[in-house]
């Protein structure tokens, strides 16, 4: 089976910048509270003579009111990509493109103004295909009953939700968008991002805290125009709700931590946490070390089978300049392949990459280098090489436990007739500039190159992907 996967995912984003969740979003990205003064305990003379610092208002307190604060933005994308998987023969080569010129007309309001401000949010998604064909799956658009389908041009209501906000907590329920969340993180590589369904609550009452929980039940997914239930991302197991809580908390200038839960109803019960910390200075080096780990297991009916999976990155990089060095390691420790939710990035381990190097006792390392031209006179130019490979996968205890005619979830754990084993690698490059200045100021072009060698035997078959993405952002009000 071959999953796609998009290095600018934002699980790498995160990784590449060294930052893991440290603040969260309400339509744009919220910002921690300020700190509070703090009243002398002592109401007498002293403390009213005393100078104390002045209690900053909260982000509700400051609310100019549903319409004030409101904001209308476009986001207009082109996207091509190609997509080659060579086969034994020409006949059995897969070959995939599309062209599509997609558009986000994004409005937020802003809140009611008193103790609880209540707002929404609504977005119209479109797109237009100016070529690819039926194969070309969910870089196009996807039939309603799955597959490719050759239709020209799309639109659907891709956020509408209803919020909430008190002090610095916001509520929404309806179709929306996480972000900097390990299981939730929109898998967003292609012309229009995915949207989910449910409830979220975020919170920054306290400073350098961001607390997180949520319930979902629907994805409005890649390709898609309507609402589908949720799977798995390698198992393909639907699930009727998938509900979190965790927080991230930046307990220094340079160092954080993130511990997370949740639970896909009748499939898993899953874990995450990790730690990052980053001492230097650019202008010498600077140092970031990054751990994390997933550890994921099967929970009520167990649809997807017995799980019982642990996967873990460490990653260390030193950055002088503009030049950036990133080595990575990863495990699974576990006879299942590490999964997460489809239509997400919720793997942010270090080498999930073109692959996610997640299969049954895999081993990987990366190696990665990175150039920011911020600090050397080009600001806006980013580009990231890097190499890795992936050895010790052997997926036989669940494949022979399982039998080749098994349920579907485990027609992953078989390539070529027998369980999935051996190594494969993969290179790629991702330049990037987003202009500084101007009329276009922001609008950002993005070229990627991908190539990935499997073994016979690997689950993930060799490929070789082109993606070049231009966004241009205008702002209406």
């Amino acid at each position: 089976m071959r999953k796609q996967r998009s290095i600018l995912s934002a699980s790498n984003r995160v990784l590449i910048l060294g930052a893991v969740a440290l603040a969260a979003t309400s339509g744009a990205h919220a910002q921690n509270t300020p700190d509070a003064g703090t009243p002398d305990s002592r109401v007498d003379v002293e403390a009213s003579q005393a100078a104390l610092p002045p209690v900053t208002p909260s982000s509700q307190a400051k609310s100019k009111g549903l319409i004030a604060g409101s904001h209308l933005n476009f986001e207009f994308r082109n996207y091509s990509d190609y997509l080659h998987m060579p086969g034994s023969s020409d006949s059995d080569s897969v070959n995939r493109h599309a062209w599509v010129q997609g558009v986000m007309a994004n409005f937020e309001s802003g809140y009611t103004q008193g103790l609880i401000g209540l707002g929404f949010d609504a977005s119209l998604y479109a797109a237009f295909k100016l070529d690819g064909g039926k194969g070309a799956g969910n870089m196009a658009h996807v039939a309603k009953g799955g597959g490719g389908y050759d239709q020209l041009a799309w639109a659907y209501p891709g956020i509408y939700d209803v919020k909430a906000r008190i002090s610095e907590t916001v509520v929404k329920y309806g179709l929306q968008i996480l972000h900097d969340n390990p299981f939730f993180e929109p898998h967003d590589n292609r012309a229009l991002p995915p949207t989910f369904l449910g409830t979220s609550i975020v919170s920054n009452e306290f400073k350098n805290l961001t607390l997180q929980a949520g319930s979902f039940t629907k994805v409005d997914a890649r390709g898609r125009t309507s609402l589908t239930d949720m799977t798995t991302a390698y198992g393909g197991t639907p699930f009727k709700r998938l509900s979190y809580i965790g927080g991230s908390w930046d307990y220094s200038d340079s160092g954080s931590v993130s511990l997370f839960a949740n639970q896909a109803d009748d499939v898993w019960r899953q874990y995450y946490a990790s730690v990052q910390q980053s001492i230097g200075s650019v202008d010498t080096i600077k140092w970031t070390g990054f751990g994390n780990v997933y550890s994921t297991h099967s929970s009520g009916a167990a649809t997807q089978g017995h799980i019982g999976n642990n996967a873990y990155s460490l990653s260390l990089s030193a950055q002088h300049g503009p030049h950036g060095i990133l080595v990575g390691y990863q495990q699974i420790l576990g006879d299942q392949f590490f999964d997460y939710v489809n239509e997400t990035s919720g793997i942010y381990l270090v080498n999930s990459l073109d692959v996610d190097y997640n299969a049954p006792h895999e081993k990987s390392l990366q190696l990665r280098y990175t150039f920011d031209g911020k600090y050397a006179g080009l600001p806006g130019f980013k580009t990231m090489l890097w190499g890795a490979t992936g050895w010790g996968a052997d997926a036989s205890a669940v494949a022979n436990r399982y039998g080749a005619n098994g349920p579907g979830f485990t027609d992953i754990y078989w390539r070529n007739g027998q369980p999935v084993h051996g190594r494969h690698h993969e290179f790629g490059i991702v330049p990037s500039y987003t202009l500084q200045s101007g009329r276009f100021k922001s609008s950002k072009v993005t070229l990627v190159a991908m190539w990935h060698q499997g073994s016979a035997y690997y689950s993930d078959s060799s490929n070789y992907e082109y993606r070049l993405v231009v966004t241009v952002p205008v702002k209406v009000f």
